[in-house]
């Protein structure tokens, strides 16, 4: 795996904060909502289950869309949301979920779970857009896959490799008169063994 240093780690941050800054900007214009984003946090040499338990610190119902990247970036893309807020973003999107009355359950599929997708591959193809004009190569991605559940579960259905190394970007959709708040994350996971290729293409003098 790359020697990370402090060059290498800002060379990252720099990164997502493009990358991320422009999928921000495309899903507030597919939702017509003003959305505030963090400064990116990046954190390199995490251990087995650490982006899990990451993630399953913003509360045990999540709903997640995961995109896979190739070329330059290879790795991951997650679009994690908590459940309540995921369906806030689905119904914003004009597609809310069902809900079971005998269970109280929100009953995901449909259009909803469709519209969740698609603001995946959305924030995805945005993210890739960005990055492969940054580093001056093509980014490919595929197509986005649904997760529900505990952090856990969703990075073992979305996530294909054993990451060690992350970028967490956490987003906010202003609340409204008439609708409360979203929060959300963008969590981007290269492989560690491609991330040498990646920064070559990157100035770190």
């Amino acid at each position: 795996m790359t020697a990370f240093g402090s060059r290498e780690l800002d060379a990252l941050q720099e990164l997502a904060t493009i990358g991320c800054g422009q999928a921000i900007t495309a899903l507030g214009k597919l939702t017509g909502r003003r959305i505030e984003m963090d400064v990116p946090e990046a954190w390199v040499g995490a251990e087995a289950g650490a982006i899990a338990a990451f993630l399953g610190g913003l509360g045990q119902d999540l709903v997640a869309v995961g995109v896979r990247l190739e070329g330059a970036l290879t790795g991951d893309l997650l679009l994690a949301l908590l459940e309540r807020d995921a369906e806030g973003l689905a119904a914003l999107l004009g597609f809310p979920p069902a809900t079971s009355a005998e269970v109280e359950e929100v009953q995901w599929g449909g259009m909803a779970e469709s519209a969740l997708m698609e603001s995946g591959n959305i924030v995805g193809s945005a993210f890739v857009s960005a990055v492969g004009t940054l580093v001056g190569e093509k980014l490919l991605l595929s197509v986005p896959t649904f997760a529900r559940g505990s952090g856990r579960a969703c990075v073992e259905r979305l996530v294909a490799h054993e990451g060690s190394v992350a970028i967490a970007t956490r987003f906010t959709l202003a609340a409204e008169s008439d609708r409360a708040a979203l929060e959300g994350l963008i969590l981007v996971m290269p492989e560690p063994d491609r991330i040498a290729r990646l920064l070559s293409h990157l100035d770190l003098r």
